[in-house]
């Protein structure tokens, strides 16, 4: 088993999250202690706009997924992570086809998290950059979990 499967099962994640599949999740790699990820996703036709772009919604979610993976890595198992602030700096237009964020953890105090990330399209160049703070919360289990 690999380190990056090991760090999932030990937060009881057996594959990645439907709205991570749905973007088309495949990590290259992972460094939780350093608190650093690659993942590419698929930037499918259907996630185009009229112009043929695929539309920011989308990559603010790739953006999103990678730096939230990170922190409930990061706070896991006792605690979650949950975005409390997102901001996006769109560079460039991204056409359709291989999409790759490179996030990592800025900063980590006892009730706040920080992180960044950059998106890079199709030809490797740099589209988006993006900046989240996410609330650290005790995991609490109800009988419904």
């Amino acid at each position: 088993m690999t380190n990056h499967a090991q760090a999932f099962l030990d937060i009881g994640m057996t594959e990645p999250s439907r709205c991570s599949q749905t973007l088309g999740f495949k990590l290259i790699e992972m460094d939780v202690k350093a608190g650093t990820a690659r993942v590419s996703f698929e930037g499918k036709p259907e996630f185009s706009n009229p112009t043929g772009f695929i539309q920011g919604g989308f990559l603010s979610a790739m953006l999103d997924d990678v730096m939230g993976m990170m922190a409930m890595l990061k706070v896991a198992p006792k605690n979650v992570a949950s975005t409390i602030d997102l901001h996006i700096h769109y560079l460039r237009p991204v056409r359709v086809g291989n999409i790759e964020v490179q996030a990592h953890i800025t900063n980590k105090g006892p009730s706040v998290l920080f992180a960044q990330a950059d998106l890079y399209d199709c030809r490797g160049k740099i589209s988006a950059k993006a900046t989240s703070a996410l609330a650290i919360t005790p995991l609490q289990l109800t009988k419904n979990n």
